[in-house]
């Protein structure tokens, strides 16, 4: 129905260009002049479609056929590059799969397909430096080893790990740290 809408306005429009080119020019499509003015018909602002903008990102997801979701969910899923951990794990939690499918089908696409992306992991303040870091590289690796199964080629992906250096939360306290442990893709590099 919007379609039919759509493509009755854009008619509308060319008709009302084209009558006042002739109605300008004092002439008909034959060259006569036609000194009878004609009405014109006035497109109502109900009939107006208005075709939204959709990020070319989200569009190339569409276009791969691979995400049942609308626009505005994949474009929701497209932003979340955080992934959280739980304490001393690497296993990724059941609500980030969807979003590393949106993820991993822009990658795939063939506006995505150059973008090479730089995964980086982290910890929460607790264990060692040395524990932390190889931790962080887990958690990293788990994300791109999801991709990979998803079909981006690995040797599009780094993977680093920054340990416990880099909160995001600086506070002592177990909110701050479920928020320190997390794995973030950066893309675009």
């Amino acid at each position: 129905m919007q379609m039919h809408k759509y493509a009755r306005s854009i008619l509308l429009a060319s008709a009302m260009v084209w009558v006042a080119g002739c109605a300008s020019t004092g002439g008909n499509s034959a060259g006569q002049v036609d000194n009878e003015a004609k009405p014109v018909e006035v497109i109502t602002e109900e009939e107006v479609v208005v075709m939204p903008v959709i990020d070319p990102a989200v569009q190339a997801v569409i276009d791969t056929g691979k995400i049942s979701a609308s626009a505005e969910e994949i474009e929701g899923l497209l932003q979340q590059n955080e992934y959280h951990f739980p304490f001393d794990s690497s296993e990724l939690k059941d609500r980030d799969y969807q979003a590393l499918d949106v993820q991993a089908a822009y990658l795939t696409s063939s506006r995505g397909a150059a973008e090479k992306i730089v995964i980086e992991g982290h910890t929460d303040e607790r264990g060692t430096r040395t524990y932390n870091l190889a931790l962080g590289e887990r958690r990293a690796n788990a994300v791109k080893r999801y991709l990979v199964l998803k079909g981006v080629a690995a040797d599009r992906i780094e993977v680093i790990s920054y340990g416990f250096e880099r909160p995001v939360d600086p506070a002592h306290n177990e909110t701050a740290w479920a928020q320190n442990r997390r794995a973030i893709i950066v893309r675009g590099n």
